[in-house]
């Protein structure tokens, strides 16, 4: 006898032959909507970049319209994406996101629909970091223990 139950509370079908990796999924609360309420954010090999909502489903029913917050299709695949403090002068959460040749931080916005269609999602380009190298992977966080965030304490390159 177990003590825990193991449920399906929510899934997504993404596209079709889309490819994904590890580091393209994160969960923040990364419009900084303070409802404590994350969001899960998922990139593409095929460029696409999608931020979900997720609200529990039942059985079979799949993604509901109003799960999705935002697609947006960016013009390079989608390597990794974190979330964290990348903006100096701010408390508020970023989003960055890695391609081969460039790193990007967006900030996430929504505005309050008066229609029943809902909430409007978008992304606004803070700033960006072209590399030198074809990037593979990136870690970020306050090493040391350091109170002090910079963009992205390090970004790994492939060699």
């Amino acid at each position: 006898m177990s003590l825990f139950k193991a449920r399906d509370w929510w899934s997504a079908t993404l596209g079709e032959n889309e490819e994904f990796d590890q580091g393209c999924l994160s969960v923040a609360d990364v419009d900084n909507s303070g409802s404590g309420q994350d969001k899960i954010i998922v990139g593409s090999y095929s460029g696409f970049l999608r931020i979900f909502s997720p609200h529990p489903s039942k059985a079979g029913e799949g993604v509901q319209a109003e799960d999705l917050l935002l697609e947006v299709q960016l013009r390079d695949p989608v390597l990794q994406v974190e979330v964290g403090k990348f903006v100096s002068g701010t408390e508020l959460l970023h989003l960055a996101v890695l391609q081969p040749k460039k790193l990007s931080v967006y900030s996430v916005s929504g505005t309050l629909g008066n229609v029943e269609h809902g909430n409007q999602y978008q992304i606004k380009l803070m700033y960006e970091h072209n590399l030198q190298r074809t990037a593979c992977n990136m870690t970020h966080g306050p090493f040391g223990g350091v109170k002090v965030y910079s963009m992205l304490d390090f970004i790994q390159n492939c060699t």
